[in-house]
């Protein structure tokens, strides 16, 4: 079995570019991967369809370790974010395309079942004004939704450090989300690795 076609779709979404990835191969199997990186779509688009004719076209959907490394290893330059992205999408529909070849869920050939049930949590719900009053607001109707777990980031462009203004705010608004959904419903902060240690550690204990 060989991959003999790889196709590319851009979504836009009112939150988020969402990039689609459908891998085709000669014996009509088709995998599908999916991934997003916020304002670099049209990077991303573009390195996946270069890569599509250097390392992925005429693979063996079954060797992904040979594909990864070749997407990774055997470019000019090292492999940074857009690479990586584009990468994790053509493997996840690699493994799309293994598991209907063998007639199984991908969950099984990855070791098999651990639970019944899984908590979702929801993310993505907090487009509104960065204030806590909206926040509060917007993440009561998430639990009024049957959700247990919200994630949020409450630093908007914060980076590398905070003015003592915009880390009140920050605090602010997830004293409002947490006096929102009350004690028992699983508050995720993320950070997305902009701040420095100190600045990290201080928010954390501030959080706290």
């Amino acid at each position: 079995m060989k991959i003999s076609d790889v196709q590319t779709l851009a979504m836009s979404t009112p939150w988020r570019d969402l990039t689609f990835v459908k891998v085709t191969t000669d014996e009509g199997l088709v995998g599908w991967g999916e991934c997003r990186l916020p304002n670099r779509t049209a990077d991303l688009l573009a390195y996946l369809n270069s890569a599509k004719r250097r390392h992925i076209l005429g693979s063996d959907p079954f060797r992904i370790e040979d594909i990864v490394t070749r997407m990774f290893r055997d470019d000019f330059v090292r492999a940074g974010v857009v690479a990586s992205c584009g990468i994790g999408t053509v493997e996840m529909a690699c493994w799309d395309i293994i598991g209907k070849a063998c007639g199984q869920p991908v969950y099984r050939l990855l070791g098999g079942q651990v639970r019944d049930r899984i908590k979702a949590y929801a993310n993505g719900w907090y487009t509104v004004e960065r204030s806590p009053e909206e926040f509060h607001a917007a993440a009561r109707k998430v639990v009024e939704r049957g959700y247990r777990g919200l994630k949020l980031d409450p630093f908007g462009a914060g980076w590398y450090e905070l003015e003592t203004a915009e880390r009140r705010l920050a605090v602010g608004i997830v004293e409002a989300v947490r006096d929102a959904v009350g004690p028992d419903v699983e508050i995720m902060i993320e950070m997305h690795g902009r701040f420095n240690p100190k600045q990290a550690i201080m928010i954390a204990a501030e959080l706290e």
